[in-house]
């Protein structure tokens, strides 16, 4: 029988921890290989949640394109042009629920979300790119919602 991934990773854990721990005499070392420990936990946090969290975030994602999209129609220019272009691009919702399909959705939703950087970076002061307003204030509140979620506590200054 194969064993899933977050068993392995227990798996490498334990034989480290086995192999390495009996070894480390000063305290350095001991308070490094803790350390290391704890980064083996930090791999495993959220491993059982990944397929629904990408699956909300994937929906999201392209709730928040789909609106912007619709925004970038009543807005000229070689860049509204080129957004344009790249939403309608985007491929279609991955097929399957393996994380790697659902992460190279989630990579190329992205990707669209930096198309439009050069239009909503900007959207909030210039007239023209008004409609972008609302899909600017979405995609920041989602990134800002996604990078509070991946903070590791032990990682951040």
């Amino acid at each position: 029988m194969r064993p899933y991934p977050e068993e392995v990773i227990r798996a490498i854990q334990g034989g480290v921890a086995a192999h390495f721990a009996p070894e480390l005499r000063s305290t350095y070392s001991q308070a490094q290989f803790a350390f290391s420990m704890m980064l083996f936990t930090i791999a495993q946090r959220d491993y059982d949640s990944a397929v629904p969290d990408l699956l909300d975030a994937n929906k999201t994602l392209r709730s928040v394109l789909a609106d912007a999209a619709a925004a970038l129609e009543g807005i000229a220019g070689d860049a509204a042009a080129v957004a344009r272009t790249a939403l309608a691009a985007l491929p279609p919702a991955a097929g399957s629920l393996r994380l790697s399909d659902l992460r190279k959705e989630n990579e190329a939703l992205r990707d669209g979300v930096c198309t439009l950087a050069p239009l909503i970076e900007p959207a909030e002061d210039i007239a023209q790119l008004a409609p972008l307003r609302p899909a600017r204030a979405a995609i920041y509140a989602f990134l800002l919602e996604d990078a509070r979620r991946r903070i590791v506590p032990i990682l951040t200054v």
